[in-house]
C-alpha cells in the first residue's frame, strides 16, 4: 500500500473513532438525563423499601442521539395501545401507524399513587426511546396523582425528566384553563377546590393531634372502656389520609406545616398539572408545546391533530355545575353538600380565615352568633347560661356537673371524611373525556379518564326534557355529505374501552354508558392491581368492582388486559360468566394482538412487564 493511501486511512479511521466516541459520549449524557442506568451485561435487582424489585437495567435499548422527526403528511390506519404496569396508576402511550409504520406518538396521562418511583421513571424511559424523544400530544385528563405524578420526576441532578423530550402540543380540559384570561367558570370551580383541599388538610392534622392527646385516650377508655374506639380513631384518620394522598397531601406535610399560617398543601400535583403550561410560557416562539383546552362538543380534526385518519371529539367534563357535582345516578343516595356549611365556612373554621361575625359565608343566621366578649362575668356564673352549659369549667363542688361532653371540638371534623370523597369524586369528574374514531371505519376507542356519573350523563341528555334531540352533538363532513354525530352513536361504535378510575363502582355508567357499547369487537384495558387496592383504606378498595367486572366480561368476551394480570383469557383463574367466552377464533385473534414488554418488574414478589400493548387494525364491518 502506498504512504499516501496509509495516510488517508489512517485519518479516516482517526474520523471514526472519534464520531464513535461523541456518539457514546452524546448517548452517555442522554442516558444520564433520563436518569437511567448505564447496560450492564449482567442484569442485578435492587429491593426497595416497598418489596417492589427493580432491576437496574430496564430497557437494554439505546435512546436515540436526535430527536425524532416529526412526521408529516401521514393517516393512521392502525394504533397500538400500550398500558404501563409501573404502579398503580394511568398512563397509557398510543402509537399510530400507517401500513405498519409508526408515525404519530400520544400519551394520556403518566401517574402513580403507589409504587417505587423508580419504576415510573422505567415507564417515561420506554416513552422516550420508543418515541424518539419526541411525543407530538399530551394529554392530561385530571389532577390527580395517580394520573400526573410522572410530570415531576426528577433524575439524580435534581432536573425534570420531561425537559428532556419534546412536547409538540398538550391538551386539557376546559376546567385548567385558570389563567386570569382564561375560563371564568373554571377560575371560580378551582379556587372553591383549592380551599377545600386546604380545609381537608387542616381537618386532617388537627383530627390526628387530637386523638393523640392523653385527654382523649383517657376519655376513650373513660367512656368506652377498651381500645377498639381508639383503633377506629386511628383507621379513620389513615382513611382520610389515603383519600386526601390522590391530590399528592401526606400526613407528614401536614403534621409539619399545621402552625404555618397560610401554608399550601399538595402544590406537587399542581405543579405537575402545569408543568406544560408553565413550559410553553417560557419556550422561545415556535418551539411549543401549543396547549389547547377543550370544551364538550370540541372536534379535533387533522388541523388540530397534525395528522388524517382521526377525529377526536370531547364528550366532556360538562360546562354545567350540577353535573359537575353529580356523583351518583337517581337510583342511588346522591351526597349534598352546602357550599356555605362544607367548603367556604368550614376552610375559614380550619384556618382562622375571615370574620366572619355578620351571618356572611354561615349557615346559620347572625342573631345565633355570639363571641366570649359578650358574656358578662355575672352571666357566667349562672349555671343555666348557655355559655356555661357548653364553656363552663369543673366547679369546686362535687354536685356542679362537667359539661365538656357537651363540646363538639373534634365531633364536627367526622365531616371531613365525607368531603373528601366528595372533592376526590369531583376532580374525577372534571376528566377530559375523549372518543378516538378512525375515520375510514367509523371505529371507536374511548378515553374517559376517571369520569363519574355527572360527566357521563351529560353525554347523551336530551337538549330539552322529553326531547330527542341530543344536547351534546357534532356536525361532520363525511364523503362529501354533512351528517350529525351523537355520543350515543360513538359509544355504539366502540371497539376500545380505557375502563375508568381502575374499575372503580363509581366511574363507568351502565345506562349511559357500559349498556350502549354494542360492537360485538369491544375489548378493555384496565389499569388496576388489585392486590394494591385490597390494601387502601380501612377495608380495602373493591377494585375491579366485582358487577362492573363481570358485565365487563359479558360485554368483551373476556378481551380484558389487566395492568396486574395482561390477557385475562390466558389467566386459569379467571372465570367467564356463562354466554360470555369467546369463540376460538376470537380467542385466537385478540391474544395475537396483546403483547408485552421483554422488561420486567417484579411488585410483590410476583413479575410483570413493563407494559402490555393491544394492537387495534381497525377493519371495516
Amino acid at each position: 500500500m502506498s504512504t499516501s493511501k496509509k495516510r488517508n486511512t489512517a485519518k479516516r479511521i482517526k474520523r471514526v473513532a472519534k464520531k464513535s466516541a461523541a456518539n457514546k459520549t452524546a448517548k452517555k449524557k442522554i442516558s444520564k438525563q433520563l436518569d437511567r442506568t448505564a447496560p450492564a451485561k449482567k442484569l442485578k435487582t435492587t429491593k426497595a423499601k416497598s418489596n417492589i424489585i427493580v432491576t437496574e437495567n430496564m430497557d437494554v435499548r439505546k435512546i436515540q442521539e436526535e430527536t425524532r422527526q416529526k412526521t408529516i403528511g401521514a393517516t393512521a390506519d392502525a394504533v397500538s395501545i400500550r398500558m404501563y404496569c409501573h404502579g398503580f396508576g394511568d398512563c397509557f402511550l398510543l402509537i399510530f401507524r400507517e401500513r405498519g409504520t409508526p408515525v404519530y406518538y400520544m400519551l394520556i396521562d403518566c401517574g402513580m399513587l403507589t409504587g417505587e418511583a423508580e419504576c415510573l421513571k422505567a415507564a417515561i424511559a420506554d416513552i422516550a426511546n420508543t418515541c424518539g424523544r419526541r411525543l407530538d400530544l399530551v394529554v392530561q385528563t385530571h389532577e390527580h396523582k395517580d394520573h400526573i405524578s410522572g410530570f415531576n420526576q426528577k433524575d439524580k441532578q435534581g432536573t425534570l425528566l420531561w425537559d428532556f423530550i419534546k412536547v409538540d402540543q398538550v391538551w386539557l380540559a376546559w376546567t385548567e384553563n385558570t389563567a386570569p384570561d382564561g375560563d371564568a367558570l373554571a377560575i371560580t370551580l378551582k379556587e372553591k377546590h383549592n380551599k377545600k383541599k386546604q380545609a381537608l388538610a387542616r381537618s386532617l392534622g388537627l383530627y390526628r393531634s387530637f386523638i393523640h392527646t392523653p385527654e382523649n385516650q383517657r376519655e376513650i377508655r373513660k367512656t368506652f372502656r377498651g381500645e377498639n374506639y381508639l383503633a377506629a380513631q386511628e383507621r379513620y384518620a389513615s382513611a382520610l389520609g389515603q383519600v386526601l394522598d390522590f391530590m399528592d397531601i401526606n400526613v407528614d406535610d401536614v403534621d409539619k406545616n399545621m402552625g404555618v399560617s397560610n401554608f399550601q398543601f399538595g402544590l406537587t400535583m399542581k405543579e405537575a398539572m402545569s408543568y406544560f403550561v408553565n413550559r410553553a410560557k417560557k419556550a422561545k416562539a415556535g418551539e411549543g408545546p401549543d396547549i389547547t383546552f377543550w370544551n364538550p362538543g370540541d372536534l379535533a380534526e387533522q388541523k388540530q391533530i397534525g395528522m388524517k385518519g382521526i377525529k377526536v371529539y370531547f364528550l366532556g367534563p360538562p360546562k354545567d355545575y350540577a353535573r359537575l357535582r353529580q356523583m351518583e345516578d337517581a337510583q342511588h343516595v346522591e351526597m349534598y353538600f352546602s357550599e356555605m356549611g362544607l367548603s367556604d365556612n368550614y376552610y375559614m373554621a380550619l384556618t382562622g380565615n375571615g370574620a366572619n361575625t355578620d351571618g356572611i359565608n354561615s349557615p346559620f343566621s347572625s342573631k345565633y352568633l355570639w363571641h366570649e366578649s359578650d358574656i358578662s362575668q355575672a352571666e357566667r356564673a349562672e349555671p343555666e347560661n348557655v355559655w356555661t352549659l357548653y364553656h363552663g369549667p369543673k366547679l369546686a363542688s362535687a354536685s356542679d356537673p362537667d359539661n365538656s361532653w357537651r363540646k363538639i371540638e373534634v365531633d364536627w371534623l367526622h365531616n371531613a371524611g365525607a368531603l373528601a370523597l366528595h372533592l376526590d369524586s369531583y376532580t374525577n369528574n372534571t376528566s377530559l373525556a375523549m372518543a378516538i374514531e378512525f375515520e375510514e371505519t367509523g371505529q371507536v376507542l374511548l378515553f374517559p379518564g376517571d369520569a363519574q356519573i355527572g360527566n357521563w350523563i351529560s353525554w347523551t341528555e336530551p337538549e330539552k326534557e322529553r326531547s330527542k334531540e341530543s344536547k351534546l352533538s357534532w356536525k361532520v363532513k363525511r364523503n362529501g355529505m354533512t351528517e350529525s354525530v351523537t355520543a350515543a352513536s360513538l359509544l355504539e361504535r366502540t371497539v376500545f374501552y380505557k375502563v375508568g378510575h381502575h374499575a372503580s363502582h363509581n366511574a363507568t355508567a351502565k345506562k349511559h354508558g357500559l349498556e350502549l357499547m354494542t360492537s360485538k369487537d369491544l375489548v378493555a384495558m384496565i389499569p388496576v392491581d388489585q392486590e394494591v387496592a385490597s390494601r387502601q383504606g380501612k377495608r380495602g378498595w373493591k377494585m375491579p368492582a366485582k358487577d362492573l367486572y363481570e358485565r365487563l366480561k359479558q360485554k368483551t368476551k373476556g378481551r380484558i388486559v389487566r395492568l396486574d394480570k395482561g390477557n385475562i383469557l390466558n389467566d386459569q383463574d379467571e372465570i367467564l360468566p356463562e354466554g360470555s367466552k369467546p369463540t376460538k377464533q376470537q380467542r385466537d385473534d385478540f391474544s395475537a394482538k396483546v403483547s408485552h414488554a421483554n422488561d420486567m418488574l417484579t411488585i410483590d414478589g410476583k413479575r410483570r412487564p413493563l407494559f402490555f400493548e393491544y394492537l387495534l387494525e381497525p377493519k371495516s364491518s
